[in-house]
Parts: structure tokens; C-alpha cells; sequence
């Protein structure tokens, strides 16, 4: 198991650079455009953007879970407000051997839940009153597992980067069209008399990209959301040693339909894509289809291994292009 995180984790790093890559060609970009092409605005863009990215990133790092729990508007409980779901957390933290996180309620009545941090002595888990209510106490315990299986795999903290780095490449996309539609553009023309053809198809080609950027750095990042997820149910399953349970706890919450809108660096962290009210929004999977992870999840049988979960996997996807155990 711990060469397969090790694995995930080296795939991570990977679609970083891949949007690394995005990130200062984009920049560079802008550069181009701010001084026509003539002078060091490319250097100076790339350089402005990794200190925009950099300056985003220490913030994420240093106050990144606060951040995703005032989004989803979650407030702090305490074992005297809910002691058998703390118990759940403190058997869950004793058996991953994880420090005990933090214990978050969003008051709406939406099934849903995800934990947060970049490390896990500061991790948190969120639950929603929905979920808290409408779950007995093994389905409980299956979500949860769940999401300490998150905060053991490092997966909050990948994704809290890889969402700002996201945000960052979708930020100087739109930096980059509007200087195109409010300055860069119009001055191009004004200032060649000759028509401009060669300087007005590489600003068409780089409109191109800058679109083109953007939407595969949604893909980048939401490529991490989904293979986590199964990685996640399956290490619930090794935690808790009940697969029917969080198998049951899925079916439950894939017929909730109430809308929940957590923000967005909480949305590929849920436990089940969120019902956001926005299309757009819906645009991009964060998570694998549902019925394909209860359906593995029921497949397992009393095997509670990631060679079982394999076996499963193979036999309703009919492929096994998860990570190998070796």
C-alpha cells in the first residue's frame, strides 16, 4: 500500500509540472503582449507569474483549510456536542495512526462530506447535518474512513495545490484575453501600418492557447480528484473492514438531489460531487461515477484488501488501470 501512494504521488507530481509548464507559458505570453514582442516582457511575465502563483501558494499552505471551511461555512464541534461522532473520529485516528483532526458541521441538509489541510497535525474533517442525520453509525464510520483515508494518502494537500495552481493559470488566461480586448490588440493595429497579418495570427494563436490553457488545467486538476477517489475507498475499506458500509452510505447519498455549493476548492474534495445550482460549474467531473464505486465496493465481498478491491474493479470497469501494489 505504501507503494502505491508512492506511486499516486510521483503521477501527482507529473500533472504539477504539466501545469507548471501552463502556468509560465502563459505568463510569458502576457509579457509578450504587454511590450509588443520587442523588449524582456516575456522573462518579466514569467517571472510574475510564479511569484502570483508563489504568494498564492504560501497562503493555501499556511491558511488553506480555513479557507475551504468559511467557504463551506463549517463551524467547529466539540465531543460534548456529538460524542458517537467524535468516537468515530478517535477510533478511525487510532487506527490509521493519524493525529486526531479537527471536527467541522455544515448546517444544510445536503449528504456530503471532505476534510481539509495541508498536513495532517492541521487536517480537519467536515460533515454536513444531512449526511450526520440520515446515516446509523457504520455508514458514519465508512464516509469518515473515507476522509482520513485522504488526510493519510496526502491527497488535501496535493489538491489544495493543484487548485491554486489551477486558479492561478485560469486567473492569467483571463489576464491575457483582456489585454488582448482592452489594449494589447488595438495598439497592434494602430501601430502597423502595414496590416499586421504575422503579429494578428500570433495573437489569434495565443487567444487559442489562452482558452486552450484553461480548460486543461480543469482537467489536469480534476484527473486528481478522480483516481483518489477509488484510492480512498479502498484504504475506508482496510481501515474499517466493512465495504457494505460505505457502500450503503454512497447509495444514500447518490439519491440526495439537495443543492450544496461548498466553494470551489471543496468541491473535488467532497466525498460525492456536490449539486451545484450553476451549469457551469458542472462542466467538469471532479469525482468517478458513484454507482461504479458502490458496485465496486458491493463486489468486494468480505475481502477488504487492495487486492480484492482490484478484483472488483476489473470486474465491473472491465479494465484495471488503477495503480499496481508491487
Amino acid at each position: 500500500m505504501y507503494e502505491l501512494i508512492a506511486k499516486n504521488k510521483r503521477k501527482s507530481i507529473v500533472v504539477f509540472v504539466s501545469m507548471g509548464i501552463l502556468m509560465i507559458t502563459l505568463g510569458g505570453a502576457i509579457g509578450w503582449v504587454a511590450d509588443y514582442g520587442y523588449g524582456n516582457g516575456v522573462y518579466i511575465g514569467i517571472l510574475v507569474a510564479i511569484i502570483l502563483w508563489a504568494i498564492q501558494a504560501l497562503i493555501a499552505y499556511k491558511q488553506g483549510a480555513k479557507v475551504v471551511l468559511a467557504e463551506a461555512n463549517a463551524k467547529e464541534i466539540r465531543q460534548q456536542d456529538d460524542p458517537m461522532l467524535y468516537n468515530i473520529i478517535e477510533e478511525l485516528s487510532m487506527v490509521s495512526g493519524l493525529p486526531m483532526p479537527k471536527i467541522y458541521l455544515i448546517e444544510t441538509s445536503a449528504m456530503n462530506a471532505f476534510a481539509a489541510g495541508t498536513k495532517p497535525e492541521n487536517s480537519v474533517v467536515a460533515i454536513t447535518r444531512g449526511l450526520r442525520e440520515r446515516l446509523n453509525r457504520q455508514e458514519i464510520q465508512g464516509v469518515m474512513a473515507h476522509e482520513m483515508s485522504h488526510i493519510y494518502n496526502r491527497d488535501v494537500l496535493y489538491m489544495t495545490f493543484a487548485s491554486v495552481m489551477m486558479c492561478t493559470i485560469v486567473l492569467i488566461s483571463e489576464i491575457l484575453m483582456r489585454s488582448f480586448f482592452y489594449g494589447g490588440l488595438s495598439r497592434r493595429r494602430s501601430n502597423d501600418k502595414n496590416g499586421g497579418v504575422a503579429q494578428i495570427i500570433i495573437i489569434l494563436l495565443i487567444i487559442a492557447f489562452a482558452l486552450f490553457a484553461a480548460f486543461l488545467a480543469r482537467l489536469f486538476y480534476f484527473s486528481l480528484s478522480r483516481k483518489r477517489e477509488y484510492l480512498a475507498d479502498t484504504m475506508a475499506v482496510n481501515f474499517t473492514h466493512d465495504p457494505s458500509a460505505l457502500a450503503n452510505a454512497l447509495q444514500k447519498i447518490s439519491g440526495d438531489k439537495t443543492d450544496f455549493n461548498p466553494g470551489k476548492m471543496a468541491t473535488a474534495m467532497c466525498i460525492s460531487k456536490p449539486n451545484l445550482k450553476t451549469r457551469a460549474l458542472n462542466m467538469f467531473s471532479t469525482h468517478p461515477p458513484i454507482e461504479k464505486r458502490i458496485a465496486i465496493l458491493r463486489a468486494m465481498g468480505e475481502g477488504t484488501s487492495y487486492e480484492n478491491y482490484c478484483q472488483a474493479y476489473e470486474t465491473i470497469m472491465g479494465k484495471n488501470d488503477l495503480p499496481q501494489n508491487q
